[in-house]
């Protein structure tokens, strides 16, 4: 059996957070979960990240809490979205398993100068990580990855050039993405290729766990809204686990807009031929360009998605967990 991949994940959950997780604890080696303001606050999020631990059998598994406020922007919470809660309609008594001492900054920091081969998923707003990077600029080449659910190679959703984690900081987003850190970016581009519909969650509903029960819960309120449910989260970390969901991605240069009236938060995917756009399959090619261009490719984007596989291996996760 391979070995799974060590991993730290700092995210706002959010119900496709919690779907996210439900993979995570299974197919991965979460060392670690860092709870960042954003899709609700942060007393909220860091409650459902401990919450989620516990139900899936890793109580053992420390959460910290980070920041609850962007840099410097406007507070944004998506709560029209994934509820008050963040978990829809569903309601949860205070998790047992108490929140560690110790901010997320200081956690990321710890963990990422101690260890070589743990990698970083972000699952929401970038702030802890930002603020982590500004802190000790020596996690630039600590990181050696992040997978990122965020931003978007088309439109966006809180708006139509942004997708919302990046958009609630982009100051933050700007600063991990310029940090040198390799990061494949998971965008909407991909995640609005799957889609939950009502069908799905009563399959899920069958499967007849705690686990399959909790996830069928939360998706009951996010798949009932207008049928977009993507679980944006649980299709990035896939990426992780299996090559054979997400199918196709390039690797290009990606920047984050921080002052545009109608683009902030937006990330810019240079698809020009001549800045070096890299298939996935050549990402070690290195490139020089003249002129003063932004410069190497920095980003992995995925591309193509393969919905029925992705729907096969949820199912078959949440089965595990009996």
């Amino acid at each position: 059996m391979d070995r799974k991949k060590k991993v730290v994940i700092d995210c706002d959950p959010g119900i496709d957070d919690c779907m996210a997780l439900m993979l995570c604890f299974k197919h991965l080696d979460v060392m670690g979960i860092t709870a960042v303001g954003g899709n609700t606050a942060l007393l909220l999020t860091q409650r459902n990240a401990r919450h989620m631990a516990v139900l899936c059998g890793h109580p053992e598994i420390p959460v910290h809490a980070g920041y609850d406020q962007p840099m410097f922007g406007k507070t944004v919470r998506a709560e029209y979205a994934h509820g008050s809660s963040g978990l829809g309609n569903v309601t949860i008594p205070e998790p047992e398993k108490p929140l560690c001492d110790g901010h997320a900054v200081d956690y990321l920091i710890d963990v990422f100068m101690h260890h070589d081969d743990v990698s970083l998923i972000t699952l929401g707003p970038l702030t802890n990580v930002a603020q982590a990077i500004l802190k000790e600029p020596e996690l630039r080449k600590r990181i050696p990855e992040i997978l990122c659910m965020g931003g978007s190679a088309t439109a966006g959703n809180f708006s139509a050039a942004a997708e919302f984690n990046i958009y609630v900081d982009p100051e933050a987003a700007r600063i991990v993405f310029e940090s040198g850190i390799p990061i494949k970016m998971v965008g909407l581009n991909l995640t609005r290729q799957n889609r939950i519909l009502p069908s799905d969650v009563s399959e899920i509903r069958a499967i007849g766990n705690p686990v399959s029960d909790f996830a069928a819960d939360i998706l009951d309120f996010a798949a009932g809204q207008d049928g977009r449910c993507s679980i944006c989260d649980a299709c990035t970390v896939v990426w992780f686990m299996t090559d054979d969901i997400i199918t196709k991605s390039a690797k290009v240069r990606v920047q984050v807009e921080t002052r545009g009236e109608f683009t902030r938060g937006m990330t810019i995917c240079d698809w020009r031929e001549y800045m070096g756009t890299v298939p996935s399959e050549d990402i070690s090619h290195e490139r020089q360009f003249d002129g003063g261009y932004p410069g190497e490719p920095n980003v992995e984007v995925a591309l193509e998605f393969d919905q029925a596989r992705f729907k096969s291996f949820l199912m078959d996760t949440l089965r595990s967990y009996s």
